[in-house]
């Protein structure tokens, strides 16, 4: 039975040659932003995929590592871990977000940035908010 993993990566992976290709090659000078976002989204795929199909690759040959990698992955420990650090990374992103709009104001950026920068800020806090009750309700 053929790997449907291996099979999708490698399908990503041509997926990222071909947008690449098309940044570099096809886009002409007019559209530089949409060349670059084609170059930057087909070397993304292009490098996700390939290590996703290495990783692939290696734990086919090494089952033991996978069994191995699996269960801690799945551990309470570790799930606890990346957590924690997952909150405190939410808090201190938080509060770079708070003088982020002011030093927008400071440099003249148009209004529709900043207000999408506050707007960021605002689903963050309100999505704080939502999970507070609900794993309060939960636990």
């Amino acid at each position: 039975m053929k790997d449907t993993h291996a099979t999708r990566y490698i399908i990503f992976i041509l997926l990222g040659v071909i947008v690449l290709a098309v940044g570099i090659f096809v886009i002409d000078d007019n559209l530089k932003t949409i060349a670059g976002l084609c170059i930057g989204i087909g070397a993304g795929l292009i490098g996700m995929n390939v290590a996703n199909l290495i990783m692939n690759l290696y734990y086919k040959k090494h089952p033991a590592i996978k069994k191995q990698s699996d269960i801690e992955s799945k551990d309470e420990r570790t799930v606890a871990i990346t957590n924690k650090a997952k909150a405190k990374a939410f808090d201190i992103m938080i509060k770079i977000l708070i003088v982020i709009p002011f030093l927008m104001v400071l440099i003249d950026l148009p209004l529709w940035m900043i207000l999408a920068t506050v707007a960021l800020y605002v689903f963050g806090f309100c999505v704080q908010i939502y999970l507070t009750i609900r794993y309060s309700n939960e636990m």
